[in-house]
């Protein structure tokens, strides 16, 4: 499973990629909407997580244009952001919410939640 997390904050995007690794999915890294739609584009992906702050593209307006592209349009899209929910309510672009800070169980139940179950890995870390 290919997962393409997108946050301008380096170190976020990194602490999910090792989590997500640890977990037996392949990650892509973008920093901004603009790169991650030319990523989701170039190759096959089975779920975005984005920040929702971003220089340039929100992560709604990132979601807005995934979900206008065919070949990207039945991606699920997890929106993290440390926003209150409210604030983003009224967009349809993204199919799950994770308010930051999160636990890593959150984000590993919302990323299983979101794939489909048979594809999901093992959990190869109990406790987590």
């Amino acid at each position: 499973m290919m997962i393409l997390i997108v946050d301008d904050d380096v170190g976020m995007a990194e602490t999910c990629r090792m989590l997500l690794e640890a977990h037996g999915f392949d990650v892509n890294l973008a920093g901004s909407g603009t790169e991650a739609l030319s990523k989701a584009r170039a190759a096959a992906h089975d779920l975005v997580i984005s920040d929702y702050a971003m220089p340039g593209m929100t992560g709604i307006e990132l979601g807005e244009h995934l979900k206008r592209d065919p070949l990207t349009a039945e991606i699920p899209i997890l929106l993290m952001s440390a926003s209150l929910r409210g604030e983003l309510a009224g967009s349809t672009c993204y199919d799950a919410f994770l308010k930051k800070p999160f636990l890593a169980e959150t984000l590993l139940i919302e990323v299983r939640r979101l794939l489909k179950p048979a594809a999901v890995p093992f959990n190869d870390y109990p406790g987590i």
